[in-house]
């Protein structure tokens, strides 16, 4: 954790959450939007517009944010602190669905370096649930879903199910897919679960490549890097589990996970599997 300028301390990944924010909002401005008109539409608060004098004084809050990611505080009260600026730029309609991706759970996962079994399944089971996404028991597979695993084994099964997951999810944040494959793969941490481990990273590798592609053009190599580094480092917290509760995690992190329209539809076509 790094200290800057005004003794805000800063993880890297409260530095790009900023930057991913401002850049969106960029992204989606045309030449007309300045960091000055940015500063001038959202950073006032209402008190401060009253209070404003002339155009040396100014909030520079969008200005920090690009050269530095820093947060505004908000200490004083003419100018909004960032959840409050962060809220005033959504109500804009060519910045709708900017707060999404600023609020993003990501951002606390990249922050971790210890996480319960308890808390990562009741993060499954919400993202599963948000997205229309049902992970199946292997007692209730259909006989065309085991004779696709007899076919071509668990592993591959599991990841052709995972990936036609992944592509219903589409909350606007971009980051919700990495939510759910990052959760995934700690919860697949046991050692016997290391074939759909493998598959899990192939997922984590590509989606965090494209999500900061996106966002940071710039500085994609390098977030994207940090951000795999620290999936791999990432370890569950085994102090409070069983052997009962390890051997059921071990089950629980192989189960197949498909749309709820597909459940007991699936084929080798619809998995993109030559039979």
């Amino acid at each position: 954790m790094t200290k800057n300028r005004g003794g805000q301390r800063k993880h890297w990944a409260e530095k790009i959450r900023v930057w991913i924010w401002y850049h969106e909002i960029k992204r989606r401005c045309d030449g007309d939007w300045t960091d000055y008109k940015l500063d001038n539409v959202f950073a006032w608060t209402e008190e401060g517009r009253k209070s404003f004098s002339s155009a040396d004084d100014h909030p520079r809050m969008f200005e920090w944010i690009r050269k530095e990611a820093r947060k505004p505080a908000g200490r004083d009260k003419r100018w909004r602190g960032m959840p409050e600026l962060v809220k005033a730029v959504e109500q804009h309609p060519l910045f709708k669905g900017a707060q999404v991706l600023y609020e993003a759970e990501f951002w606390t996962l990249l922050q971790e370096d210890i996480v319960t079994p308890q808390l990562l399944q009741n993060r499954i089971d919400r993202l599963l649930l948000d997205n229309g996404l049902i992970r199946i028991p292997y007692e209730k597979l259909c006989a065309k879903h085991w004779t696709l695993i007899e076919q071509f084994g668990r592993a591959t099964i599991f990841d052709r199910c995972l990936r036609l997951s992944i592509q219903k999810i589409t909350q606007p944040s971009r980051a919700a897919p990495i939510e759910l494959i990052w959760s995934l793969y700690l919860q697949n941490e046991p050692a016997h679960n290391w074939e759909f481990r493998a598959v899990i990273e192939r997922i984590a590798d590509y989606l965090l490549d494209h999500f900061f592609r996106i966002h940071l053009p710039d500085d994609h190599f390098d977030f994207y890097d940090r951000a795999v580094d620290l999936l791999r480092q990432v370890r569950l917290d085994m102090s409070s589990i069983s052997t009962v509760s390890f051997a059921s995690l071990e089950d629980v992190g192989s189960l197949p996970i498909l749309p709820q329209e597909l459940v007991g539809k699936i084929s080798a076509e619809r998995l993109g599997l030559n039979t």
